[in-house]
């Protein structure tokens, strides 16, 4: 048996394989970029906030920016920072309480008719007597201040008793206004019905909101240092 040695690459065209191997893939597929080991994907784009007028390419390169600064704090060691730490835990406290109140909307079932009509009975001021109230100032105050609009359709009832007169003031903020101007401004039958579902749902969720509080409190006693608490100024 005669041995037939296999044939051989030209030496460049083995380097370039050699090469091609070990070089890193460019990114492909779900993957948009990578930098220095982080990936950054279409799922990562798709949870950044996004003007209408936005190209993904500069929606992309925004992220790439913010990630970039984001290693120059890291190196600068400003991740121990304790204003950023307090910070950081709070951000994350309220982003769960924000995916809390959006699991709660996902279990609610939608009202009926009579619920809906119901609540539009109870409710005259956000619907047929519904109001564009103009607030001013009250002389005498800092200078600056401009004229308030408020809705009555956005109001609970115990704000819509306190704009009900035009001569009493209204503490909004720490300053105190009066009312100079008010406008019918009733809802034709199709807004009040989406006004009304999203009053409801609003109202079903923090009855929710409350009900877990009150669990929390119930089985989790909180201890205050002295001087605080409830009623304490």
């Amino acid at each position: 048996m005669m041995y037939h040695p296999a044939p051989t690459l030209p030496l460049a065209a083995a380097l370039s394989l050699v090469l091609a191997g070990c070089s890193p893939a460019a990114p492909d597929g779900q993957v948009l970029a990578e930098l220095g080991g982080t990936e950054i994907t279409r799922r990562d784009l798709a949870a950044e906030p996004r003007q209408a007028d936005i190209s993904t390419q500069a929606l992309l390169e925004r992220v790439i920016d913010r990630k970039l600064l984001v290693q120059a704090a890291h190196a600068q060691n400003l991740d121990a920072d304790p204003e950023y730490l307090a910070a950081f835990r709070r951000s994350r406290e309220e982003l769960l309480v924000a995916a809390l109140r959006r699991k709660i909307i996902r279990t609610l079932r939608k009202p009926n008719d009579a619920e809906l009509v119901q609540l539009v009975a109870i409710r005259p001021w956000a619907f047929d007597k519904r109001e564009l109230i103009r607030l001013s100032p009250v002389a005498g105050q800092a200078s600056g201040l401009p004229d308030k609009t408020i809705d009555t359709a956005q109001l609970d009832a115990e704000f819509v008793k306190l704009v009900s007169r035009d001569d009493e003031p209204i503490i909004i903020d720490g300053a105190a206004y009066r009312v100079v101007a008010r406008n019918a401004a009733a809802l034709d039958p199709s807004a009040q019905e989406s006004l009304a579902r999203a009053i409801w749902l609003e109202e079903q969720i923090n009855a929710e909101m409350v009900r877990l509080l009150n669990e929390g409190r119930s089985k989790s006693a909180v201890k205050y240092s002295q001087g605080m608490g409830p009623g304490a100024e």
